[in-house]
């Protein structure tokens, strides 16, 4: 008989049994979570007129949706990095507990 074996030659492991790895964040949902968000919140700079110069001197040739669509993915990149910062936090977060 096998030393490592228990009674009538089961084979159950000697670890602690419901011990549970600690739970991780998925980084691309949180990357496009925040891409979307800031695609919007730049958007919206740009279509309801925050950033527009109240007496232009020269009159520009851009579309008002270029302008949105410039500053929603400059809003994009930016909260999509900001949102794999704080990805990257929960994760040290989660390495800890």
């Amino acid at each position: 008989m096998c030393a490592d074996r228990g009674p009538e030659g089961s084979t159950r492991s000697r670890t602690v049994e419901g011990v549970k790895p600690a739970r991780r964040p998925r980084f691309l949902p949180f990357i496009l979570t925040g891409a979307v968000l800031g695609f919007a919140v730049g958007s919206a700079l740009a279509l309801f007129g925050w950033f527009a110069d109240p007496d232009p001197t020269v009159a520009s040739n851009y579309a008002p949706t270029a302008g949105a669509g410039y500053l929603g993915v400059i809003g994009a990149l930016l909260f999509g990095l900001l949102a794999a910062v704080v990805a990257v936090l929960v994760d040290r977060r989660a390495d800890r507990s």
